[in-house]
């Protein structure tokens, strides 16, 4: 079973529209917030309306005289800030996700109607056609299967640690764990659940070792499930020690939780299981992801959704799996793959701020900085400093959105643009501009080690091996030395606004908390306020920025040869 089509009216960025998904792998891609990830969303709404409509005992579905409701507090999977901002027309409460379903060459189209009841703004009212649904429901029963086990859906989520006390649960229990978004905290009892008492844990350890290219142990330390409160399982790779479950990093442990919970509820046959995937180089090692994509292939028991921004995911997307999601598209209502003789025009696409430069600008240095506010900040202190002088540097905010005011980035938007860019440009000189934290250090050590040279944690540079681009750390002016400690990347916190003097950040609301009782602290408050604000400060209050100008121009100073 698979699904068809996805048809979206009145949610979030769709008034209406239809994607044609691939049976197998969906990639989408396209701008910030034009509506990726209201996809996955709109998946998500659909299932947990159909939950809602199905009888306790999983064989029938309820009449289309009984009141079935949906409480707002559920969907806990959606961005909102109200519930009204679940609709794209606000001034009509209602809304619809219809999934076109396909088994055997036939067709089963399912429609979900959400509707806000007046003023109420605790819960929806769900509405459906009992007849396709009921035709539904007689193929599923013919197949051996329920409603409930018919369709299974998951996404992936962050995972920082594995919970050490992590009791024994039951089939229900576990499937209950996953629907709530909760699948972390049982990840110990999925892969109890994998285990044969032939081969042990052989099948998941088998498509781990593809993953890592290493050699992945599970070993269960429990005597029996009667005796015991919480699983304990260790895990062991290659040479090194055993350790338990909880002490292992968040990449490898991102991806024991996805095979964990397939190995899981892959032993159904003829059911649907929905595999949501948004963003996956925000959480998974850049060296895994590739392997990730491979690995899921294997198992064709899965329809995957997956959002990226990743080149290297882009170009793993074969014939009829690529989706491009931009105004156009969203304006006709309707998203169909695109050939595979076009996945290079996305990447144009999506680059196109950067490849729509005038030739004047493409004299310039381009710096991208990691947001909006950061853009603003460096236009005016060039402005300040050197009022009669134009600016060598054309500064653009990371995100993929052609008006900067919309644009929301962040480091790992802005590495991503870099990597991006440099893979279809040669003639720029170009700089990506990270904050002096934490995460702009990790950023900058996460630019491919195959087109950039290494990461050296006392450096804060980065250069391609070829060509004139770069990765800047901010450089540390004098009075904020101790923002950064050279020799430990999670003591970092220079973010741009610190190049202002304590004076003016308290003046603007903007200094937080003071981190670990020392003279360091953080920015908080509304930086684009303050952003917009610089016109009322003296040039000499833009003093520091010269640092980061000058380091900057420096990049591109050929060496001296002697």
């Amino acid at each position: 079973m698979r699904i068809k089509a996805i048809t979206i009216e009145n949610f979030k960025a769709f008034l209406k529209v239809k994607i044609e998904s691939n049976e197998n792998f969906n990639f989408i891609v396209g701008e910030n917030n034009i509506g990726k990830s209201t996809i996955l969303e709109a998946i998500q709404l659909w299932k947990s309306g159909y939950d809602a409509v199905v009888q306790n005992n999983g064989t029938s579905f309820y009449g289309q005289n009984t009141p079935r409701y949906l409480p707002f507090d559920n969907l806990f999977y959606l961005r909102l800030s109200t519930i009204n901002d679940i609709f794209n027309n606000k001034a009509r409460k209602k809304l619809s996700i219809t999934l076109d379903f396909n088994h055997e060459e036939i067709d089963y189209s399912l429609k979900i109607t959400l509707e806000k009841p007046g003023s109420i703004d605790t819960y929806f009212r769900v509405k459906y056609s009992v007849a396709p649904f009921n035709r539904f429901k007689d193929k599923v029963i013919e197949l051996g299967l329920n409603l409930t086990n018919a369709i299974f859906l998951y996404q992936t989520r962050p995972i920082f640690h594995s919970i050490r006390n992590e009791p024994f649960y039951n089939n229900a229990q576990l499937m209950k764990k996953i629907s709530l978004g909760k699948s972390h905290e049982a990840i110990r009892n999925k892969i109890l659940k994998s285990e044969h008492p032939e081969n042990k844990f052989l099948a998941l350890e088998t498509r781990l070792n593809r993953v890592f290219n290493s050699n992945i142990k599970f070993r269960w330390k429990n005597a029996n499930r009667q005796d015991h409160e919480f699983v304990k399982i260790t895990i062991q790779e290659g040479t090194k020690k055993e350790i338990d479950l909880s002490l292992i990093g968040s990449g490898i442990l991102q991806v024991i939780e996805i095979f964990s919970t397939l190995e899981f509820i892959s032993n159904r046959e003829h059911c649907l299981n929905i595999l949501l995937i948004d963003e996956p180089d925000s959480h998974i090692h850049a060296n895994l992801q590739s392997n990730l994509i491979d690995e899921l292939r294997l198992d064709t028991t899965n329809q995957v959704f997956l959002i990226s921004h990743n080149e290297r995911l882009i170009n793993k997307a074969e014939d009829g799996e690529l989706f491009f999601i931009n105004a156009t598209s969203v304006e006709e209502g309707i998203i169909r793959s695109l050939p595979k003789d076009c996945y290079s025009s996305v990447s144009i696409e999506l680059a196109s701020k950067l490849l729509g430069l005038t030739l004047e600008e493409k004299e310039k240095i381009i710096v991208i900085t990691e947001g909006k506010t950061d853009k603003k900040i460096l236009e005016k202190a060039w402005t300040k400093l050197n009022p009669a002088i134009e600016c060598p540097f054309h500064f653009i905010a990371s995100g993929f959105h052609l008006d900067d005011e919309k644009k929301n980035g962040n480091a790992r938007e802005a590495r991503n643009t870099v990597e991006f860019v440099s893979s279809i440009v040669n003639d720029i000189k170009l700089v990506g501009l990270f904050d002096n934290d934490r995460e702009g250090n990790e950023q900058l050590s996460g630019f491919r080690t195959e087109i950039f040279e290494p990461y050296i944690l006392e450096s804060i540079t980065r250069k391609h091996i070829t060509k004139e681009i770069y990765g800047l750390c901010l450089p540390i002016p004098i009075f904020r030395e101790k923002f950064v400690t050279s020799n430990k990347l999670t003591q970092r916190y220079l973010v741009i606004e610190h190049y202002f003097s304590d004076e003016i950040i308290v003046a603007n609301n903007l200094k937080g908390d003071h981190i670990l009782d020392t003279e360091v602290f953080d920015i908080n408050g509304d930086k684009n306020k303050f952003a917009d604000k610089l016109d009322d400060l003296e040039p000499v209050c833009f003093e520091n920025f010269k640092l980061i100008f000058d380091k900057i121009e420096s990049l591109f100073v050929p060496e001296e040869i002697i």
